[in-house]
């Protein structure tokens, strides 16, 4: 199954305040044929997560380092698409479903590999429901 990570999903794998069983064990039940798949952001999303939970002592250095080395372990592919087209297609999603750019930018990647999006977002996931996107739910 192809899977979209959006990153407050991802977040609560790790974060002690935020962590959900649910999403601990959708990540342990994931079998080899899933794919995960996250837009460019989601590493820089992801990335300053970490480090604001790091500098407010929610995770520690060793803790931060094991979060990436697991993200590694995933395979997690990064979708690279970039340009005009790609662009006033965000544009037109994040306009039609209210969203931000960045959270279009799910949306648009889960529309384009037929995949069910991953995502603790309400509003996110309404728009995925809305344009006909599976949802991973609780």
């Amino acid at each position: 199954m192809n899977w979209v990570l959006d990153c407050s999903f991802s977040a609560a794998l790790f974060l002690p305040d935020e962590f959900s069983p649910k999403v601990r064990d959708f990540f342990a039940n994931l079998s080899e044929n899933d794919k995960l798949y996250v837009p460019l952001i989601w590493w820089y999303e992801i990335t300053n997560v970490l480090i604001v939970a790091e500098r407010k002592n929610r995770l520690n250095y060793v803790e931060v380092v094991k979060v990436t080395l697991l993200f590694e372990q995933l395979g997690i592919e990064t979708d690279n698409t970039n340009g005009v087209p790609f662009s006033k297609e965000i544009y037109r999603l994040a306009n039609l479903k209210k969203l931000s750019a960045y959270d279009a930018g799910y949306l648009e990647l889960a529309i384009r590999q037929e995949a069910t999006l991953a995502s603790l977002d309400k509003q996110l996931l309404n728009a995925a429901v809305n344009s006909g996107v599976v949802i991973y739910e609780f």
